[in-house]
């Protein structure tokens, strides 16, 4: 198992003549890119030794924790000591030999304990004192990545939403990732052009070719169908914000 810190990038669009900049988590970008580094760094490092590494597809949260990698958060996030949640994992089969068993049940950290900071502050109580599992089925995240024809349920506050695709709201307030909150690397502007389009669900093979370049550097490529969904929830509550007037300039009565 390996943990590489990763930090969060950002999408910057115009709409309404006022930009708005929208955070990607950092499990979302860069993670094949990622992969490929982590995998060939172990395996030039283990054949020095004779010794091969092949990647393995595996509950990765669960490998992490069970290995004594890292801990479950009370938001059931993996940390990882000096990178709090800010990371990216991977996991590789090797026939390196073992010659200690590390393998212990999961467990929360002990900072989490006397902490409810993310209880407290997820707008959905998905993160809840009943028990221990987050109740996925309220949580932000497992709706903004649906297909793009699916709704976010009425019982969703629309100020709750607070990123482009995933949630931050746990973790912008985890006292474990509070150095971490400015870390901001890959960035993108998209124009009012470029925002129109996508808010409108224009097909991702009639998009310009610059728009598609940004997409793809932010790992959104695959996402263009659940966009203009997840934009609506923050540009309607915007153009709400501009008043109606009369040819007096007096604002009417909605």
């Amino acid at each position: 198992m390996i943990a590489v810190p990763r930090p969060q990038s950002q999408a910057v669009f115009m709409c309404n003549g006022e930009s708005r900049p929208l955070i990607i988590p950092p499990t979302y970008v860069a993670n094949e890119k990622t992969r490929k580094q982590m995998e060939h760094l172990v395996t030039e490092i283990l054949a020095t030794k004779g010794y091969r590494v092949t990647r393995t597809t595996l509950p990765l949260k669960l490998l992490a924790v069970r290995s004594g990698l890292g801990s479950y958060g009370r938001n059931n996030i993996c940390y990882v000591q000096g990178m709090g949640s800010f990371l990216q994992l991977a996991a590789f089969y090797s026939d390196l030999p073992c010659h200690k068993d590390n393998w212990q049940k999961p467990q929360m950290m002990k900072n989490c304990q006397s902490c409810y900071a993310c209880r407290q502050n997820c707008p959905t109580d998905a993160i809840s004192s009943d028990r221990f599992l987050l109740h996925a089925e309220q949580c932000i995240s497992f709706h903004n990545e649906k297909k793009g024809d699916i709704p976010f349920p009425t019982w969703i506050n629309r100020s709750s939403h607070n990123c482009l695709v995933g949630c931050m709201l746990c973790q912008r307030v985890c006292p474990q990732n509070r150095k971490f909150l400015q870390w901001i690397e890959e960035k993108e502007e998209f124009s009012q052009e470029e925002t129109a389009l996508l808010l409108e669900g224009v097909p991702r093979d009639q998009l310009p070719v610059t728009t598609m370049r940004k997409l793809k550097h932010l790992d959104l490529l695959e996402d263009t169908d659940i966009l203009p969904r997840n934009l609506s929830t923050f540009f309607r509550k915007q153009k709400r914000d501009y008043p109606k007037l009369d040819y007096n300039g007096h604002e009417l009565a909605v």
